[in-house]
């Protein structure tokens, strides 16, 4: 099988293809630069990108593999899924472990208050300390429910479990190990046992607002969440109302209900129509969870093993396009 990508590679990028997997060959060819393409788009059978244009797709008449290449897919890839029944979609799911270091770095930052402890120690005031002790929360010993058990989840399952905290994870199937403790019709029963949530959800039908006012209501006092999966996931009105009344001990987000339309929107834009930055306890975070040092050599390897199970007809990480992910 023929591999393209549908947006630039280096040289070096290029070479690691041809090398580390099975294909016979492996190409790149901007989208935004169709169809002036040196290159026919009906010689591959795997393509990869997202947000890949209808007419690309219609080029593309050999195509079997859409390889989406990060987690979660964008509408129009999904869209398209159902015009293109003849191309399987795959993601790829590299950010997996860097979605897990960071949300595991905002459920501390949140529990120990280092973020208004940091601010007020930089001007020299140590108040926190001795005029305001306030008390952060120790994870020893503490429940921790994770609603999504993918990749991520099961990474933070081994996260809390090193921390010895008591792990309920919740998924689409109730199945999946010792830890899974139900589906999120089960919530009723477990919300009020977790000390601490950590939310990673895909987008989709189901999952929007998961988490509303009824469930917010059901939590403990001083419930800590932390939010790594899509904004959607959690009521914007439900969350905000629950820090308004104390409800929510301590948030950590990194995904949120509004980004940025364009370039000049990146400064001056709030990521909620609420504005949570006026509480010190949430840690706030710009959607940034998978910019390390290394991530795009980490993101080839996946692609590079996801290309060979393709071409090997045991594809990985297939994507159900009636759920979206």
């Amino acid at each position: 099988m023929k591999v393209l990508f549908l947006y630039k590679l280096n040289s070096q990028e290029l070479d690691y293809f041809r090398s580390a997997s099975k294909a016979e060959d492996v190409q790149f060819a901007e989208k935004s630069k169709f169809p002036d393409w040196d290159l026919n788009p009906e010689d591959f059978q795997i393509l990869v990108g997202h947000r890949v244009p209808e007419d690309i797709l219609n080029a593309a008449s050999s195509a079997q593999y859409l390889i989406i290449p990060f987690t979660g897919v964008p509408e129009i890839d999904l869209n398209n899924s159902k015009k293109f029944q003849q191309i399987t979609l795959l993601n790829c799911h590299y950010n997996a472990v860097l979605a897990a270091e960071h949300a595991w770095a905002l459920l501390l930052a949140s529990a120990k208050r280092l973020i208004p402890a940091h601010n007020e120690f930089s001007r020299g005031d140590w108040s926190i300390r001795y005029e305001r002790p306030e008390w952060s929360d120790s994870l020893t010993g503490k429940t921790l429910l994770l609603i999504g058990y993918g990749e991520i989840g099961k990474r933070l399952a081994r996260f809390g479990r090193a921390f010895e905290m008591k792990i309920l994870a919740v998924n689409r199937t109730g199945n999946g190990g010792e830890e899974v403790a139900g589906t999120p019709d089960d919530l009723p029963a477990l919300l009020p046992m977790a000390d601490f949530i950590i939310v990673s959800l895909p987008e989709a039908p189901e999952t929007r607002s998961l988490l509303g006012e009824r469930e917010f209501a059901m939590m403990k006092p001083g419930v800590h969440i932390v939010n790594i999966g899509r904004g959607s996931s959690i009521d914007e009105d439900a969350f905000y109302n629950a820090l308004k009344s104390g409800k929510i001990g301590g948030a950590g987000i990194d995904v949120w209900w509004k980004y940025p339309d364009s370039e000049e929107e990146r400064k001056g834009t709030s990521p909620s129509k609420h504005p949570i930055e006026d509480f010190d306890n949430v840690v706030m975070s710009p959607h940034r969870a998978s910019h390390v040092h290394g991530r795009e050599l980490l993101r080839n390897k996946h692609l590079a093993a996801i290309i060979d199970s393709a071409i090997e007809g045991n594809p990985m990480n297939i994507i159900d396009t009636r759920r979206g992910y």
